[in-house]
């Protein structure tokens, strides 16, 4: 039987230097995503952060778990991380990478998290031509993480979006093919997925077995003008709050809320899916971008009660 939990990402509060660096605005974004109905969150490196930057706020990671609690917060659900930087396609940085990950994954696991979140490789025009070798060469890197952090009752999952050198479902299903799958799952993206072109509903019925991890925000615009390959698209497209990536539309943002009008991802055919297939795992809901944060929140908790819940 599916076990689907619902959590929600708080790299949205931390869009500026100044966001998120109080316990005050700690608590209010946890509040905010407790009320709405989410049950833990997804941190990243600088959104809540680490080993490091965990105690330094708020004393152990004990004391942050008692904080989460009282914001109503039952746990950390993930962490997306860069993993101490390196290329998993240069194999001299494997094994750092790798060993970066070890504490990661002990200390999220006192969390109670589920898993770790990487990328899994570069931005495309920093790593084109992207080949199937160079493709193999990141699926090692990812599957010696996997199997350290394995060790600590995490999983590790690569998370492909649009702007990735992974980004295409050849590529995607290459870099699956060629990693362990017992290390290795695949954190899909309902939007970077739309965006690249990728269906998610077609996608997770043919990989359900790899998927462990899901994002799910809306997209109204696909890529169709390959803006990714602009060598600049990265740099436009973060960290600015609204995109510029896609300026030759005037695309505001890409990322959107869930039953967005005109939204392409069909939320309530992908959730039939995983409970088809008996998903076992964390749904993380996203509004990265947004320039409404507490708003984006509340719309994706109605959507999730009203919407996806009679599925």
């Amino acid at each position: 039987m599916a076990d689907i939990r619902w959590g929600y990402a708080v790299n949205q509060w931390r869009n500026m230097e100044v966001d998120l660096v109080r316990k005050d605005q700690f608590e209010s974004a946890f509040k905010v995503v407790s009320v709405c109905g989410f049950r833990a969150i997804e941190i990243t490196d600088s959104a809540v952060g680490g080993p490091d930057m965990i105690p330094a706020f708020f004393g152990s990671a004990h004391k942050f778990m008692d904080f989460l609690n009282d914001c109503g917060l039952d746990c950390v659900c993930s962490l997306f991380s860069g993993l101490g930087g390196g290329s998993s396609t240069n194999r001299a940085d494997h094994i750092r990478i790798a060993e970066f990950a070890r504490p990661l994954a002990e200390f999220i696991a006192e969390l109670g998290a589920s898993c770790i979140v990487v990328r899994p490789m570069g931005a495309y025009p920093r790593e084109a031509p992207v080949t199937a070798e160079k493709i193999k060469v990141a699926a090692e890197c990812w599957s010696k993480v996997g199997k350290i952090t394995r060790t600590a009752g995490i999983q590790t999952v690569v998370h492909p979006d649009f702007l990735c050198g992974v980004r295409d479902q050849t590529q995607v299903e290459q870099l699956l093919e060629s990693s362990d799958p017992e290390a290795v799952g695949l954190a899909m993206d309902t939007a970077e997925f739309t965006i690249a072109g990728i269906d998610p509903a077609k996608f997770y019925a043919k990989h359900h077995s790899r998927i462990k991890h899901l994002h799910f925000k809306d997209a109204t615009t696909a890529d169709t003008l390959a803006e990714y390959k602009d060598p600049t698209a990265e740099v436009d497209y973060w960290p600015t709050p609204l995109v510029t990536a896609g300026a030759k539309r005037q695309i505001e943002r890409w990322f959107y809320e869930m039953g967005t009008p005109g939204g392409l991802v069909d939320f309530p055919a992908l959730l039939k899916l995983m409970k088809k297939h008996d998903f076992n795992g964390w749904v993380v809901v996203e509004s990265d971008q947004s320039p409404h944060l507490e708003e984006s929140v509340m719309l994706n908790g109605w959507y999730r009660k009203q919407v996806l819940s009679k599925v």
